[in-house]
């Protein structure tokens, strides 16, 4: 269902394929845009993920429980957050709400290598290639500030840590590529769709292999 959901729509995981963390356009934009289109009318495949991922996926209940019971506030679990235009969305990990139920913020979770995990905690930045994610995630809710926790079962005492990520003027230009970036997808999915359909009818094994059909016709006066 989310695999579906996720393969026509641009998600906060992928805003990086947009616009990028150092806030650029990406070169990844039209490519992205392509498939999302033609998996509007086909079955895309899905990237079935890695060791590192299923990692990710092992952890991050652990991560979660850890972070709740630290900071003492609720967290919970949703499956996808929408835009009001039905174009774009998000997975946050967590959403965290105060003791009279409002929404106040919501948490990121990573689960890197340990070189990696130990690289954040010392230098207490959120790596640039997640900017994209969790500054989409403040877009698509207007929330004041987002969480992004690393954690690693295997390096303690350093086995997490958070760092507050606020709005800023990169929160809006991203917010304004993804928008367009939904626009130009409406516009022109029946071109990509058209040219993906073009793309695959194939042809004929005479045209597709000219030359080796050339050397299979007999030569005159040649003895076999």
């Amino acid at each position: 269902m989310w695999d579906d959901w996720r393969s026509v729509r641009a998600t906060a995981s992928e805003y990086g394929k947009i616009f990028t963390g150092g806030g650029k356009v990406s070169a990844q934009r039209e490519a992205y845009m392509r498939k999302c289109a033609i998996a509007r009318k086909y079955k895309m495949p899905t990237w079935a993920g890695n060791k590192h991922t299923d990692r990710g996926h092992e952890l991050e209940p652990v991560a979660r429980d850890l972070f709740s019971q630290l900071s003492g506030v609720a967290v919970r679990e949703v499956a996808c957050l929408e835009h009001e235009n039905g174009l774009c969305g998000g997975s946050p990990d967590g959403l965290i709400y105060s003791d009279d139920i409002r929404l106040v913020s919501g948490l990121e979770i990573k689960c890197y290598a340990y070189d990696k995990h130990i690289g954040i905690c010392t230098k207490g930045e959120m790596p640039t290639d997640c900017k994209p994610q969790v500054h989409g995630m403040l877009w698509l809710t207007g929330l004041p500030s987002w969480q992004f926790m690393v954690y690693h079962d295997e390096a303690l005492p350093f086995d997490h840590r958070v760092i507050e990520v606020t709005p800023s003027q990169y929160t809006d230009d991203l917010g304004n590529e993804v928008l367009s970036f939904c626009e130009e997808l409406d516009r022109r999915a029946g071109e990509f769709i058209s040219d993906f359909e073009k793309s695959t009818q194939g042809i004929a094994m005479r045209q597709a292999m000219p030359i080796l059909f050339a050397n299979l016709e007999p030569v005159e006066g040649s003895i076999i």
